[in-house]
């Protein structure tokens, strides 16, 4: 399927986008938080931009990586050539409108990340949900375990599962097209106590063992992109879950992307029923070198625009 790309003329690089440049992370709502100093040294610029600049491909820049010895222990140094996604939706009765926006913006954003970086050729793609989602296999039935069969309310009410390779998540041998809206009209029947953070560390580090749910899904040398849409918090703390994260990824921060879809501080949503201020999901992604929030109540079209701009420079980071 990788001879016949499955993204192409799906979706268009945001207007604006550049692949040389070094953008920062994008926070909607928030000042723009600048990325981290690259690690190869201000001095080395004038060598680089000498030997190709914006010219070379992400495998050239990999081998230049090589020849200047830069994070030779980084799986993911000098672009992104396989990508996690992990989509952590909330399925409490307030949250049909988002899944279905989820679900009609996911073009944008998949299809974009794939056309902005030229070297990727893998994807993972899974869905868990704020709590224990029931239906599925026995051994995915624990918070942070994929989506492979849908139910209840406002669902897909669908088997969407095992996919093309026989695993529970995802691959680019899929019709994503098809499959992720199927896992991820996960309906509107859960606990309206949510914990998307507890999902997401659990998801990829628990739940990976042999013979668990989720084996195989993380990869030591992918960047891991996870994507959390709730319109309430996490009942924190979150450091715990920052260390869980960066451990998961070998120590390397900047391998992880947080795309926030929630009510970020200063929201523009309306706050009913349960609904609340994501003060603690904001927390934690601004502890990270690349992440973006939006409003969970907006476009998501937009939002998923920006969270390209932000896995680019990820990718450009080195991670």
């Amino acid at each position: 399927m990788l001879n016949r790309p499955w993204w192409v003329g799906t979706a268009v690089t945001p207007a604006g986008a550049s692949k040389c440049r070094r953008g920062p992370g994008v926070r909607s709502s928030l000042p723009v938080r600048p990325a981290p100093v690259a690690r190869v040294a201000t001095a080395l610029l004038p060598v680089l931009l000498a030997l190709g600049g914006c010219g070379r491909s992400p495998v050239d820049w990999l081998d230049l990586a090589d020849e200047l010895e830069l994070e030779p222990d980084d799986p993911v140094a000098g672009g992104c050539r396989k990508v996690d996604f992990l989509f952590v939706i909330d399925d409490s009765a307030s949250m049909a409108d988002n899944q279905r926006r989820l679900v009609e913006s996911f073009d944008v954003f998949i299809a974009g990340v794939m056309r902005s970086e030229e070297a990727l050729g893998s994807v993972h793609v899974g869905v868990v949900t704020t709590d224990v989602y029931v239906p599925g296999p026995p051994e995915c039935r624990a918070l942070g375990g994929l989506v492979t069969q849908t139910g209840g309310y406002n669902s897909s009410e669908t088997q969407c599962g095992p996919y093309a390779e026989g695993h529970n998540y995802m691959t680019e041998q899929d019709d994503l097209y098809e499959t992720f809206p199927c896992a991820a009209q996960v309906g509107t029947t859960g606990n309206t106590l949510e914990h998307p953070l507890e999902a997401l560390t659990s998801a990829v580090t628990k739940m990976q063992g042999p013979g668990e749910c989720n084996e195989g899904f993380i990869r030591d040398d992918a960047l891991l992109v996870a994507v959390i849409v709730t319109d309430e918090d996490d009942p924190g703390p979150v450091a715990h879950r920052y260390e869980k994260l960066v451990d998961a990824k070998g120590g390397h921060e900047d391998n992880v992307v947080l795309v926030g879809l929630i009510n970020e501080p200063d929201t523009e949503c309306q706050l009913g029923g349960h609904a609340s201020i994501g003060l603690w999901i904001d927390e934690l992604i601004g502890m990270f070198s690349h992440g973006t929030v939006a409003p969970v109540c907006g476009d998501y079209s937009q939002a998923f625009m920006q969270a390209v701009e932000v896995v680019e420079a990820a990718c450009q980071d080195g991670g």
